[in-house]
């Protein structure tokens, strides 16, 4: 039996308002050929289907069409909800999508019900060859009891106690029914010792909330998402499946990838596919000559437009700054092969830049409640920001949740 592991889609995903879509879509037709090359029996979705949790029409669109194609080649699948999706909106179709052999989990259904989110992957002749825990994101009220008055620190430590008691009870679980089988599970969560980009939002300050690997160690395979470099938690048994695309510019450097597991004789071999890149992302920092001049040398080597970040440092208040800006903006849409999507320009000489006419703004979509906050308390110290984000996070997740 093969499978593939993939997780992080997030479609719908606008970087500084310029829509990846057609990014997501070139990943989907590469899946496609993989899948009916490799002749791959069932495909495993690691949540963040959606950017958000409500996605546009087109959005919803993209994953559909996916979805019947895939279904088209006789591939099934099992999706759960990451922290991006809205679970109900991942739920509403499950009676019809598993009519294609398409199963999703966006609410977690409790540890009486567990064995809701057990699915018995068979082979041609209906044979159970191996079985798949599908844990959707757990909001932290689902593994904690709140008690009154509870710092961050009490929280961290009971969401970690939490999830240990919940990963503990679903191995056991697993191993009571399905005994004689390889048991397979796949989460959306932060394990312990994982390096985060800058697209990976809900992190938590000091990695307060990450689980300890020891205790997601249930299983005889565990597949994750929500960390979108695609790290090793512990070898050959806990592994993230990384995002894709490139979500964010300090995504531009890593190696996109898939998990392939393979199963025969009750045994789980693991590997890896590399997903061709079809984008390159830059960030461009130094004076307005020095920015132009990186900027004209660079090549593009993919299908899809380079996209830049530029931020542009000047001693002292230049006014021909915005013009030179404009400038290059146009030499590169006659190439058509780049496109500025953010700039910053800062002036050292603070008292002369209140006269620039160049502000940084953010755009409406990139504004996400967590980075907001995190903005409102950057003066507290780290003590009282660990606290404060903490109990932001608690009252956002039960906001979505509800």
């Amino acid at each position: 039996m093969k499978i593939l592991v993939t997780a992080d889609w997030h479609i719908g995903k606008k970087l500084h308002n310029e829509d990846l879509s057609e990014d997501i879509s070139l990943f989907f037709d590469w899946l496609l050929e993989k899948i009916k090359a490799e002749n791959i029996n069932y495909l495993l979705v690691a949540g963040d289907i959606f950017d958000n949790n409500n996605p546009s029409n087109e959005a919803s669109r993209i994953y559909y069409s996916f979805l019947k194609k895939l279904s088209a080649l006789q591939c099934k699948a099992i999706i759960i909800a990451g922290n991006h999706d809205s679970p109900s909106f991942i739920d509403v179709p499950k009676d019809l999508l598993s009519v294609f052999d398409v199963h999703v989990f966006g609410i977690f259904p409790g540890i009486e019900n567990v064995e809701q989110i057990f699915v018995p992957l068979t082979d041609s002749s209906g044979k159970e060859v191996a079985v798949v825990a599908a844990i959707p994101f757990l909001q932290d009220r689902m593994v904690r009891q709140v008690g009154e008055g509870e710092g961050a620190k009490e929280i961290a430590e009971k969401i970690k106690q939490g999830m240990k008691t919940l990963f503990a009870e679903i191995g056991a679980a697993m191993k009571e029914k399905y005994p004689n089988i390889p048991k397979i599970a796949m989460a959306h969560l932060h394990a312990q010792g994982t390096q985060v980009s800058e697209a990976e939002r809900d992190i938590q300050i000091g990695n307060q909330e990450g689980i300890i690997s020891k205790d997601l160690d249930q299983f005889d395979y565990l597949a994750l998402g929500h960390i979108h470099t695609g790290q090793t938690v512990i070898q050959g048994k806990i592994q993230y499946a990384s995002s894709p695309i490139s979500l964010g510019f300090t995504e531009n450097t890593y190696t996109h990838k898939v998990l392939l597991l393979e199963i025969e004789n009750n045994q789980i071999k693991e590997s890896e596919i590399r997903i061709p890149k079809q984008r390159s992302l830059y960030q461009i920092n130094g004076t307005m000559q020095e920015v132009s001049d990186a900027v004209k040398k660079l090549k593009n080597k993919y299908k899809l437009q380079v996209l830049l970040d530029l931020k542009i440092e000047e001693e002292q208040f230049n006014p021909r700054v915005t013009d030179q800006l404009d400038a290059l903006r146009e030499y590169l849409a006659a190439q058509g092969s780049m496109k500025i999507i953010n700039t910053r320009i800062i002036y050292k000489d603070k008292p002369a830049a209140r006269f620039s006419t160049s502000f940084h703004t953010a755009d409406l979509h990139d504004l996400k409640p967590d980075n907001v906050f995190k903005d409102l308390i950057a003066t507290r110290d780290e003590k009282e920001q660990i606290k404060l984000l903490a109990l932001f996070s608690a009252i956002y997740a039960d906001v979505n949740q509800a």
